[in-house]
């Protein structure tokens, strides 16, 4: 692990801290759009949700959904032709079936914005053989009816907002170029969409899709799931604290002590105060072994023994004592003794011997020996 594991518990706090505000600072703005993506409109997103799933050629039994992988961002405002208008983009896969080199279809990253409220713009008008559609009912005209009645009827209040959610339903009343062309035909079937004044964004819809998907495919559907980015529309010092705070717990606290408890389990390298065996390494040329030593045997021991008696008898028939080779030291000089006064009479009894002749011998310190008479 190298010098990871030598780093210390305040060198990961400031650390954690660090990488915390630089995620808080990404999150906190507003969203944009990957730079390499496509943009498509809503209504030929919806088709291509509703639609049936796509059957690889070379295997029937694999299916892939025409959209999936959705992430959906927060709503946010932001200002067109100098008007402010609040929008959510849109982020998904969509495949593409006819790819080349890939038989079973290959998806490709898109993109969109969508308005908020989020409203059904469906491409084909309400039929018998297509009677559903998600967040919208089929509803068929009466005589006398006309958009501001029908927005009455079903949203209780006739706003320009209602009235427009239910031209962008429909493909009959979107082309309309004027006015007149804005009226209702008398059993005519028409998409009448959720209401516009209960705010319902682009997640509500993708539950609404999964919700008709599923009752209309059964066991054979392939739900729909979709990522919302929460925290992109929290205040921005709560995105700080809570990615700094995340960031702390994970890296600061957490991430180092498991790694003391790895380095402790003998995952980490050897440390610098441990001796190291790698830094010797064998010599290419061998060593020169020791020469045995001399031994001694026991023909030279009896050698040297006669070798000694003669230089004794030598010595001894020269008239020369063997001694040591120096020069006997001389003898350093005796203490005074002192002599304690005394009665004459005490001196009178000690008795006085007179002193010996003595010869002094010895090889490494003087021994006294008396001195033999020679007889003739």
């Amino acid at each position: 692990m190298g010098v990871v594991e030598h780093m210390k518990w305040w060198q990961w706090v400031l650390l954690s801290l660090g990488l915390g505000a630089l995620l808080g600072f990404l999150n906190s703005g507003g969203a944009n759009p990957p730079v390499e993506h496509i943009s498509i409109s809503p209504m030929v997103f919806e088709t291509g949700l509703m639609q049936l799933p796509y059957v690889d050629p070379t295997n029937p039994s694999h299916r892939e959904p025409y959209v999936t992988n959705f992430v959906i961002h927060p709503v946010q405002e932001v200002k067109i032709a100098g008007k402010s208008k609040q929008i959510q983009l849109v982020i998904f896969s969509a495949l593409n079936p006819h790819g080349p080199g890939h038989p079973s279809g290959s998806y490709e990253r898109v993109s969109m914005f969508v308005p908020f409220p989020y409203e059904p713009q469906n491409r084909h008008g309400p039929s018998d053989d297509h009677p559903a559609w998600p967040a919208a009912s089929m509803y068929y005209g009466h005589a006398g009816d006309t958009l501001q009645s029908l927005a009455t009827r079903f949203y209780h209040k006739a706003t320009p907002q209602g009235v427009g959610a239910i031209v962008l339903a429909n493909e009959s009343l979107r082309g309309a170029k004027t006015a007149a062309d804005l009226k209702i035909v008398e059993d005519r079937a028409y998409w009448i969409p959720w209401n516009p004044a209960d705010n319902h964004n682009f997640n509500d819809f993708l539950v609404a899709a999964n919700t008709l998907i599923r009752s209309q495919q059964g066991a054979n559907a392939i739900p729909v799931t979709f990522h919302y980015v929460w925290w992109e529309s929290a205040n921005p010092v709560h995105v700080y604290a809570m990615w700094m705070t995340g960031s702390f717990l994970l890296i600061g606290v957490i991430w180092p002590t498991l790694l003391q408890v790895m380095v402790k389990g003998g995952l980490g390298r050897t440390k610098p105060d441990e001796f190291d065996l790698s830094r010797y390494k064998p010599s290419s040329t061998p060593a020169a072994a020791p020469k045995p030593a001399m031994a001694v045997t026991k023909d030279d021991m009896q050698q040297l023994q006669e070798m000694q008696d003669s230089l004794e008898a030598s010595l001894r028939a020269s008239g020369s004592t063997p001694g040591p080779s120096a020069a006997p030291q001389a003898q350093p000089a005796a203490p005074a003794i002192k002599v304690l006064a005394g009665s004459a009479a005490e001196s009178a009894a000690v008795p006085q011997t007179p002193q010996e002749a003595k010869e002094y011998k010895g090889e490494f310190y003087p021994v006294v020996r008396p001195i033999e008479k020679k007889t003739d």
